[in-house]
């Protein structure tokens, strides 16, 4: 078991990846539980999963405009001040939802919140993928990438359900009320930590800004990464008729959709602890991706089949293990080929992807529950995502051969 389970190195050996780690597995936690609580409230106000899809699109608005802004200012400056700063911004929007909770808000006022918060999000993103390689070297730099998703996972296995148990018993506005403090002690994380100024800064200007996305464009590798995660997360991340699919099909209440959105994180942190070292002895990492990701969609069509609770639970768990594989390989991937001048950028066009598919997904699951069924909607995703993958596949062979480069030692 200790040659396939995960490699804490990172962990042991760097102080500095220590107040990372911590920061972010405590607001990754709290940033899902409001993730949850805002699709919960919008449901019991409208009880229309088009509207708690549309939650969707007005994140991913700000996500796509600020990302890449967000990395070139993180090539710009001393990445822990920009940390910092971030911190300040996502703790005010949090304790705001948290006001508003305390009455009936409208719904616009959910929507512009949540819309101020991705773009922050969309800033503080870049930056914590970028301070990675400078806190650890780069023998132990897989350690770290396995770790982060470690806290990734953490966070939205624990968040929904920690936030499912806040609003059963006490109230949304004690959800949004830990996530404002989740970032608070994140500000007192990173305060500690050194700065971390890039080695070679590019000043922050327009064709900075271009700079990353004429590089993707010339790394068919990367942009396979890219277009393979958007295919798996807009057409099978059924995250948005979860508040439907408790309250519908399981007649159930915020606990058990506090379960259904932490199923997927549950399967993916079990995975990574139990077989996270697997990920070191695969070198094909290209074909990995595309595996794993299949597997995702085929899981998503047999939750949406399945009429037993636990099963559909399980489905989601195994749904879960299969993109915690795909992002390890799509990060230590980004991570190989980018150089350290453009990693703030790249790390920006990454977190566009991770967090501008999700939301987009959202309002795709959310209009076609509306128009073909709940079932019907989640398994045509899931088998939609196989086909997507298949042709990125066969339309992009650089990226099905990629092998993953010897280690460098430090």
């Amino acid at each position: 078991m200790g040659r396939i389970a995960i490699d804490t190195t990172a962990l042991r050996q760097s102080a500095a990846f220590r107040r990372v780690f911590g920061a972010q597995l405590l607001s990754g936690m709290g940033s899902q539980v409001t993730a949850m609580a805002l699709m919960y409230q919008i449901w019991q106000l409208t009880h229309s999963t088009l509207l708690v899809g549309l939650l969707g699109l007005v994140q991913v608005i700000p996500t796509v405009a600020f990302a890449l802004v967000g990395g070139a200012i993180a090539d710009a400056m001393d990445r822990r001040s920009l940390l910092l700063i971030v911190q300040v911004g996502m703790a005010a929007c949090s304790a705001m939802l948290a006001m508003l909770a305390l009455g009936t808000p409208p719904l616009w006022s959910l929507y512009a919140l949540a819309a101020v918060a991705a773009a922050l999000h969309s800033v503080d993103g870049p930056a914590r993928q970028a301070v990675i390689p400078m806190v650890v070297d780069d023998a132990t730099l897989r350690s770290a990438v396995q770790l982060r998703e470690v806290l990734t996972q953490s966070g939205r296995v624990f968040g929904p359900l920690i936030g499912g148990a806040l609003i059963s018993t006490a109230s949304l506005a004690a959800a949004y009320a830990v996530d404002a403090a989740s970032f608070v002690i994140a500000f007192a994380l990173f305060i500690k930590l050194p700065r971390l100024i890039p080695a070679e800064r590019r000043r922050f200007e327009l064709s900075s800004i271009m700079e990353s996305v004429q590089y993707v464009r010339s790394q068919p590798v990367i942009a396979g990464t890219f277009i393979a995660d958007l295919i798996a997360m807009i057409l099978g991340m059924p995250r948005a008729v979860f508040p439907a699919v408790a309250a519908v099909l399981y007649d159930a209440g915020p606990a058990l959709l506090g379960v259904l959105y932490a199923a997927p994180a549950a399967g993916a942190l079990v995975g990574i602890l139990v077989f996270g070292g697997l990920t070191n002895r695969i070198r094909r990492e290209g074909a990995a991706v595309l595996i794993a990701i299949c597997v995702w969609g085929g899981a998503i069509a047999a939750f949406g089949l399945t009429s037993s609770l636990w099963v559909g639970v399980s489905m989601l768990a195994i749904a879960g293990a299969a993109d915690m594989v795909s992002a390890v390989f799509r990060q230590t991937i980004l991570l190989d080929i980018v150089p350290d001048n453009m990693r703030g950028r790249m790390s920006a066009v990454h977190i566009m992807v991770v967090t501008g598919g999700p939301p987009l997904g959202d309002l795709e699951a959310g209009a076609a529950a509306t128009w073909l069924g709940l079932r019907a909607s989640i398994v045509a995703g899931g088998l939609l995502c196989i086909a997507g993958v298949g042709a990125v596949a066969i339309g992009l062979p650089d990226l099905r051969r990629w092998t993953r480069p010897e280690p460098r030692s430090s």
